[in-house]
């Protein structure tokens, strides 16, 4: 996911040992849905997308402290007791997107720096990498001839065996232009640029949907019909809006959150909803809240996670939306020694998962990564 504040900000410490055990969490009526099955050793970690298929379930952040240059990958895989760490192709590097189609079949997306020194790193290069079901490596992509600077912030792996990769990089005139690949999903190559220009000025996720068609969300919604991309028309009232979650159910059934500016909440939560003709408004609560990741639990409820800097509306910093019994989203519940939520995801016994950073957060930093399911 592109990065959007706070969660630019919140890039701390270090901590991944090879195999880690789960930190305790007590229950509570509010939070007795959900259990905590954080990593343990990560301080200094956070965690920005879960994924999950095929029994292989990943996820993937960062970690900085003073040993770090600037940061260090991070991903995770769930082995059914605990999260293990297996190596990276390199220590530098951060994490921010996650796609994983089958167990051998997973891709992660961000940016890294060639060190120079203990001073210098190297221009920003895009990170592509590969799990192949017993190593993670780096994938090089065919980047335009001159490219300076370059990012990835999104991943998907499509149901046809593709997957799609979208960033952004810098031509030798310093204008940032965006970029979009498409390749096999089991890593065996194929590397094609596709139009890449979404009518957005930035994109934080991916999703590819039914029939090759690819939607795009950032500061709107796009979408790809495979030949090119069309801004979506969204409710008016949420111009200005940005979205950092989408979740495909059906081609008339789309769902993308986020948040918009608000002078007197800060940041307000924002949820549009797609019907297969309209892009409609869902209502939200009216208080301070910042949507980062959707997912849809076994019974087909959404489940929406996030953010809050309110200390009134959740000291803990943890936002989560579910139906409430009138079919309101609602904040209802709180899972246990979570802090900002950035990524959700449902497996197929249809438990909800969700990452981000631990409860504890000092000036927008949490002090180590949060992992958690529902149940």
């Amino acid at each position: 996911m592109l990065l959007t504040l706070p969660r630019a900000t919140t890039a701390l410490a270090l901590g991944l040992t090879a195999v880690v055990a789960l930190a305790a969490a007590p229950a509570s009526a509010e939070s007795r849905n959900w259990r905590n099955i954080s990593p343990s050793g990560t301080e200094g970690s956070i965690l920005f997308d879960v994924e999950t298929a095929g029994g292989a379930t990943w996820a993937v952040g960062l970690h900085n402290d003073e040993t770090t240059q600037p940061f260090a990958r991070v991903a995770m895989r769930w082995t059914g007791t605990g999260w293990q760490a297996p190596p990276q192709p390199a220590e530098n590097g951060r994490l921010d997107d996650l796609a994983v189609g089958a167990p051998d079949q997973v891709w992660a997306v961000g940016s890294a720096h060639d060190v120079v020194s203990d001073t210098d790193w190297g221009p920003q290069r895009a990170l592509l990498q590969h799990w192949n079901g017993t190593a993670w490596r780096e994938v090089s992509l065919p980047l335009p001839e001159g490219a300076v600077h370059s990012s990835l912030s999104a991943v998907d792996v499509d149901a046809r065996g593709s997957v799609w990769a979208h960033g952004a990089y810098q031509d030798p005139a310093g204008e940032w232009k965006p970029v979009l690949f498409r390749g096999k999903a089991d890593g065996s190559g194929g590397w094609t640029r596709l139009p890449a220009d979404t009518g957005l000025n930035w994109v934080s996720q991916l999703e590819a949907g039914p029939g090759g068609t690819v939607l795009a969300i950032g500061d709107g919604v796009s979408r790809f019909d495979g030949t090119a991309w069309t801004r979506q028309t969204l409710p008016p009232a949420l111009d200005g809006a940005m979205y950092d979650g989408i979740e495909i159910r059906t081609s008339k059934d789309i769902w993308a959150v986020g948040h918009i500016r608000d002078e007197n909440l800060w940041r307000r939560p924002v949820i549009v909803r797609y019907d297969g003709r309209t892009w409609r408004t869902v209502r939200t609560p009216a208080e301070t809240g910042q949507l980062f990741d959707i997912a849809f639990d076994g019974a087909g409820r959404p489940v929406i996670v996030g953010e809050t800097q309110n200390p009134a509306v959740n000291p803990s910093g943890s936002y989560v939306l579910t139906y409430d019994p009138r079919g309101v989203l609602t904040r209802t519940e709180e899972p246990p020694g979570a802090g900002y939520l950035y990524g959700a995801a449902t497996d197929a016994a249809g438990r909800v998962w969700t990452v981000g950073g631990a409860e504890g957060a000092v000036d927008g930093i949490s002090p180590s990564a949060y992992a958690g399911i529902r149940r």
